[in-house]
């Protein structure tokens, strides 16, 4: 019988242990993640602030009381409101918010989601550097079958022969 009961406390010490050291990865998990987060927002701020700093060259550029120099004005004020909401964020009270309205609107949020990525993606792609860029690329047609057709060209030719889309050709 001595047996089992050393045999039990081991497994409760091991029991133990695993939940020790679950709750030391959770601490460490959500250290990370409120680490990581006060980065983004801070990053999101500096973005949102730069914008609106080129916003407002932009509307000094201007002819001045014009509309699109008061349109460009307004926007970097809005761009600049909206990076003082960002920095002075309460992070917890962001995050509820967000899981409460994930949780209402599952595909909604999903949807949103997925959108704000593939904006992400793009943007990502479009900002980055490529060193690898070669112009006579732009040219080569070999992976597109439709890539050497041109519209226009099709069309002159086809009107050379009386052949125009969306006309009846008669013959005799």
């Amino acid at each position: 019988m001595t047996d089992n009961s050393n045999t039990s406390s081991h497994i409760e010490r091991a029991k133990h242990h695993a939940s020790e050291l679950a709750e030391q990865a959770q601490d460490t998990l959500q250290t990370e993640v409120r680490a990581r987060a006060e980065e983004a927002q801070a990053q999101a701020a500096g973005e949102a602030a730069a914008v609106a700093r080129a916003a407002d060259a932009a509307a000094s550029e201007l002819p001045e009381g014009s509309l699109q120099a008061e349109a460009a004005q307004q926007l970097a004020q809005g761009l600049e409101q909206f990076a003082d909401k960002v920095r002075t964020a309460d992070l917890d009270k962001v995050l509820r918010d967000t899981s409460d309205f994930a949780r209402r609107n599952p595909m909604l949020f999903l949807g949103g989601a997925a959108l704000l990525g593939f904006a992400a993606t793009r943007f990502l792609k479009a900002t980055a550097s490529d060193g690898n860029y070669n112009p006579a690329q732009e040219d080569d047609y070999s992976g597109d079958p439709w890539g050497g057709y041109d519209a226009d060209s099709a069309m002159i030719g086809e009107a050379g022969r009386g052949n125009v889309p969306g006309t009846t050709r008669r013959v005799s």
